[in-house]
């Protein structure tokens, strides 16, 4: 072998060496990048967990722990024909979960199916408490009024006074967020567990407004978690605060928590995945990155009973300064509209919510004057592989328009 091929062997050589390191470097910032990020989602977590718990804390200090009608089984036998019915349907989707019936103010029906927690064979409650999703968004339209009634806002206010660096945000108001007319679209995952003014700072981020959809029904979480933002603004609380002390405490809600507070909360269930409900190979517990940004929009988690009361509360405004609100809130004269206020409404009978993730299914319906209504909550369902299958969104929906027509229920 000549000098000359020598020297381009030596200069191949130096080349792959050089290769080797930035590649072997890249790995290593890679590697350290990692760590850096499993290291900040260990703290904002645990910081939130901390966050929620002082709060949790002084919100049970001052509640009332007596028992009430909703905190017990009820067989249905004041409605034998009935619940024997309702049963044999719950039954016939394999349901999963926690089944309330009231009616004119009295639990006529309350159930449990299946496990809460299959591998320590804990047996689902009427107490047990399940992600809520979606349901939870009628809860922070409340919170909106209330700030509303308390002069922090208005509902015809545009997003540009609270979110000026959000594009065309001067042409959409906090009505139209609350009724998913906003025209705002933009996905919940940021890759990473955040504080709450982080999923603040990055929902501002990843917003945009598509201005042909302003006015039109379009179902975006991130409206919500807006919302949740701007509340914050104009009361200078955190929103956990905001939902223990203007809605957990007053109502007495001794089954409501959220989900970054599972390990340590009695009562709490586990979601199971499958092909179908009554499968339980396949538990799941929710990232505390997805919880932490869907602040406001579906991290809540309550029993049956407590949803019950906290829709009954808020469709009646007994948590209002002027129980009007709720009305305004609602706009319940309005015949033509879909969604408002963070509800469906169900033709002039009343109003609805349901909610689906991390394998869990809740569904509320009730009157328009807060007294009749029926609430289905799982822990085993998973929209790709059950949904519409196994859903018990219908069966809600049909179970209370059954049980508001009938004067006596038998």
């Amino acid at each position: 072998m000549n000098t000359r091929n020598l020297r381009h062997w030596a200069v191949l050589f130096v080349i792959i060496l050089g290769i080797g390191g930035v590649i072997w470097g890249m790995h290593e910032i890679d590697q350290q990048d990692q760590k850096e990020v499993a290291t900040s989602n260990h703290q904002h977590a645990k910081q939130t967990h901390a966050t929620i718990a002082k709060d949790a804390a002084a919100s049970k200090q001052q509640r009332d722990p007596a028992k009430t009608a909703f905190d017990r089984t009820n067989r249905g036998q004041v409605t034998p024909k009935f619940s024997k019915r309702f049963t044999r349907e719950l039954k016939a989707k394999k349901f999963v979960g926690t089944a309330l019936v009231v009616k004119n103010d009295q639990v006529v029906y309350q159930r449990a199916f299946g496990q809460a927690n299959a591998k320590k064979h804990r047996k689902n409650k009427v107490t047990s408490q399940f992600l809520i999703n979606s349901v939870q968004k009628s809860m922070t339209g409340m919170l909106l009024m209330k700030a509303v009634q308390a002069g922090q806002l208005q509902l015809t206010d545009r997003l540009n006074q609270y979110y000026p660096g959000i594009a065309h945000s001067s042409e959409v108001t906090i009505r139209q967020m609350l009724n998913m007319t906003a025209g705002i679209t933009g996905e919940l995952k940021p890759g990473r567990t955040l504080t709450e003014n982080e999923a603040y700072q990055y929902v501002s981020q990843n917003a945009r407004i598509d201005t042909s959809k302003i006015g039109k029904f379009d179902y975006q979480q991130i409206c919500f978690t807006l919302l949740a933002g701007i509340l914050h603004q104009v009361t200078h609380k955190s929103y956990y605060d905001l939902f223990y002390q203007q809605l957990v405490t007053p109502l007495n809600l001794n089954h409501t928590g959220f989900a970054q507070l599972r390990s340590t909360t009695k009562g709490m269930t586990t979601g199971y995945a499958g092909t179908m409900p009554g499968d339980y190979s396949e538990p799941h517990k929710p990232s505390a990155a997805s919880m932490a940004i869907q602040i406001a929009t579906g991290n809540a988690t309550m029993s049956a009973g407590d949803v019950f009361r906290a829709e009954r509360a808020i469709v009646q405004g007994s948590l209002l300064s002027t129980p009007a609100g709720a009305q305004v809130l609602h706009e319940a004269g309005n015949t033509t509209l879909h969604y408002t206020g963070g509800m469906y409404h169900l033709d002039q009978l009343g109003y609805y919510g349901h909610g689906m993730g991390d394998d869990y299914e809740s569904t509320f319906v009730i009157s328009k004057n807060g007294r009749t209504g029926v609430v289905l909550l799982s822990n085993n369902f998973v929209k790709k592989t059950m949904y519409p299958a196994w859903s018990t969104e219908d069966l809600g929906i049909q179970t209370f328009k059954q049980i508001d027509r009938a004067k006596v229920l038998r």
